[in-house]
């Protein structure tokens, strides 16, 4: 239910991306990982604070995980969002 007035805030945790066809095609996945440590400089350089992407994020595909920035993760062609609640 909302109650009029109240503020939802939410995080992006995150995406799916799909290339192909609806017949087939290949999954990927950007994932929001754990908050780095390295003060507020590599915050900022990553888009930390706040509801915003901070932290780590990851593209996960079939055969390799690989560390990518906040960038890559807003420019991929969203197929899937999740959120959490903050």
């Amino acid at each position: 239910m909302c109650i009029e007035g109240e503020k939802y805030e939410y995080r992006l945790l995150g995406v799916v991306e799909h290339s192909g066809s609806m017949r087939m095609g290949h999954y990927v996945a950007y994932v929001r990982g754990g908050e780095r440590s390295g003060g507020q400089a590599n915050k900022k350089e990553r888009g930390g604070g706040g509801g915003g992407g901070g932290g780590v994020w990851y593209y996960a595909s079939d055969a390799s995980i690989r560390e990518v920035s906040l960038d890559d993760v807003l420019k991929s062609d969203a197929y899937i969002l999740f959120y959490e609640k903050i």
